[in-house]
């Protein structure tokens, strides 16, 4: 049997005999021995397959049922207990509307099984707790009302309260004012009518008072029994006050104190006060707290029955398990001996061709394939051959190239974000020579030649400085040599923060540069690679800054016996503990869309692991994140 497999060769398609092909003859033996085994199976498992298909049609839906109707039942029971203990409206909104989300799930679940048999006594149950829940609400609707009532009376009293002692002050100092005045005239029975007429005044404000605060704890009086006995103290408290406000009705200053005391006389009033809305509002709490009995009631029945019906449901279940496993067990005898021939047959291919063919073709694959893409120096590739895993062969040597073609263009998109901080360093130096050949154009007009030639060594330098930027970015645009040799570690981080300057003085962001002075600190890389690497880190941690008040980048080299480390820093929001397994990841970037591939750090892992280095991250929290690159010295 051939492999219709279709190779491509120039524009001249041939036929081959590949791996498929190869399998599908040396597996003709062990496909004979397996329709045996079918046959064989066929009439062991036809009980069997009966026994599934009754599973599978009415035993697993309904144990799917059972579960969902478990869940529901048990989602309802949760909030049972809360809803009547709600203390505001808004709570109890809140709690009845997941209620009535729970128990519609409930009645669809019922209603979508109608055929099962434990759904018809189920459904009245769950149409009774749903009217009970809405004589619940009429309920507490009522209480709720009073008592936001309530609340309102009790702010309208504290103003009453505040304006009665506003008004008392000046009367109280008026009478003050009239004992002393009849008293050195000699009237002591006016002094005494002055003396009586206060009494009656701060009797009506510490009444007022003391009315106000027993109205305040009857609001918030949670028993009968503190309610009765809130309600025998402000009584006493309103007679009294009634008492003094009539023994001023002959006093005209008093008109405004009588009029204020008499509003909180009426709210203190049995009858038709507040007294009488806590008396209303404890009724529908009782009421609220006898209907929420028996919803519990209720849906303590609901889940009784649903407990019923699953325990009925897993039993017939297991029925129908029992009768597979029984079934299952009759075949396995019959297939044993079938089954050691075959794997007799399939041993001698699997070591004969699998093994020593196409086992060590594909570790050698699979090594070469670890090595690109974990970054290490590339594996031999096994020469390609005329089948699928020679397509193989070639795809890891296209995948080879498509990874190095990839490095580059992530260095070349670098440059191109740093395209605008380029054009500036060398926009400075161009305005610079129009300003200069401006000048030594007007100082050779005067004749002054030597000030001209001054100018002309400026230009020069200018020139030379455009050059050298010029040179560094045509450097680091080349590919890069795959040969590695001793480079200073110093220079290529001086050249990737050259690059980077410009974003420092743009954005305001302080580096902390840490670098040995006057001494290289060689290391095994290749230059425009390592340049590459240390632009990616800088130019993450500028990133990682942008929207931080405080905004500094720290570089720093330091060198150690044949190793050299690399830390950049940056005072960032840190990395999230569950990316932290992800940051060396091709594409994945916690940056907005648009601003960033996600290719820098899986890149710079890549090139780092090429040198023979590690890269990893030294600490990341709160206040910043740190990388740590450590590299080989020269031997």
């Amino acid at each position: 049997m051939m492999d219709r497999t279709l190779e491509t060769t120039g524009s001249s398609p041939r036929w081959r005999f590949g791996i498929g092909a190869r399998l599908v003859l040396a597996f003709v033996a062990i496909v004979g021995f397996a329709v045996v085994a079918c046959i064989v199976g066929w009439l062991s498992y036809k009980r069997l397959s009966g026994e599934l298909s009754r599973m599978t049609d009415e035993q697993m839906p309904q144990l799917a049922f059972a579960s969902r109707l478990s869940k529901a039942g048990a989602d309802i029971g949760a909030v049972t207990a809360v809803l009547a203990g709600a203390e505001s409206r808004t709570e109890y909104t809140e709690i009845r509307n997941t209620y009535t989300m729970r128990l519609a799930t409930l009645r669809a679940l019922l209603e979508e099984n109608a055929a099962q048999s434990g759904t018809t006594a189920l459904l009245p149950l769950s149409e009774a707790i749903a009217a009970n829940l809405n004589r619940m609400d009429l309920a507490a609707g009522k209480r709720f009302t009073l008592r936001e009532a309530m609340r309102s009376d009790i702010d309208e009293l504290r103003w009453v309260q505040a304006d009665l002692l506003e008004e008392a002050d000046p009367l109280v100092d008026d009478i003050r004012f009239n004992i002393e005045t009849e008293t050195r005239n000699g009237q002591g029975s006016a002094a005494l009518a002055e003396q009586q007429k206060s009494e009656a005044l701060l009797t009506v404000v510490s009444q007022a008072n003391l009315a106000t605060g027993l109205i305040g704890r009857l609001v918030n009086a949670t028993t009968e029994e503190e309610m009765q006995e809130t309600n025998a103290f402000l009584g006493d408290s309103a007679d009294e006050l009634a008492s003094r406000i009539h023994s001023l009705d002959g006093w005209p200053d008093s008109i405004t104190v009588r009029q204020l005391a008499r509003r909180i006389l009426d709210q203190s009033s049995a009858a038709t006060g507040i007294p009488n809305r806590k008396r209303s509002e404890m009724l529908q709490a009782g009421t609220l707290g006898q209907l929420a009995g028996e919803n519990a009631r209720l849906v303590e029945e609901l889940g009784r029955r649903i407990e019923a019906e699953v325990v009925a449901i897993e039993a017939s279940a297991g029925e129908a398990a029992r009768r597979a496993a029984a079934a299952i067990e009759t075949g396995r005898s019959l297939l044993v001996a079938i089954a050691v021939l075959s794997v007799l047959v399939a041993t001698a291919i699997g070591y004969f061709y699998v093994q020593r063919n196409l086992v060590a073709r594909i570790r050698l694959l699979a090594s070469a394939a670890g090595a690109i893409s974990g970054g290490r120096p590339a594996a031999p590739i096994p020469p390609a051959q005329a089948d699928e895993l020679g397509d193989l062969s070639r795809a890891l040597t296209l995948f080879r190239q498509t990874r190095d073609e990839l490095v580059q263009s992530a260095k070349l998109a670098a440059l191109g974000q740093m395209a605008a901080g380029i054009g500036h360093e060398l926009n400075q130096p161009l305005a610079a020579l129009r300003a200069h050949i401006h000048s030594a154009a007007t100082l050779i007009g005067r004749g002054k030649g030597d000030q001209a030639a001054n100018n002309l060594d400026k230009m020069k330098g200018l020139t030379g400085r455009m050059a050298d930027q010029i040179s560094h970015i045509r450097r680091f645009a080349r590919r890069p040599d795959a040969q590695l040799r001793p480079v200073d570690l110093v220079a290529a981080v001086s050249d990737a923060l050259s690059l980077l300057e410009h974003r420092f003085e743009e954005e305001a962001v302080e580096l902390e540069l840490s670098l040995p002075q006057n001494s290289p600190v060689m290391v095994m890389a290749e230059p425009v690679r390592l340049e590459q690497v240390a632009v990616n880190l800088i130019g993450n941690a500028l990133d990682a800054v942008t929207e931080r008040a405080e905004r500094r980048v720290s570089v720093a080299v330091d060198a150690t016996d044949r190793k050299a480390q690399l830390v950049v820093g940056d005072t960032g929001h840190g990395i999230a503990s569950a990316n932290l397994s992800s940051v060396f990841d091709p594409f994945f970037t916690t940056k907005p869309v648009g601003s960033g591939l996600g290719l820098g750090l899986s890149i710079s892992y890549n090139i780092v692991k090429d040198f023979g280095g590690d890269i990893a991250i030294l600490d990341t929290g709160p206040t910043g994140t740190r990388f740590l690159i450590s590299l080989k010295g020269p031997e």
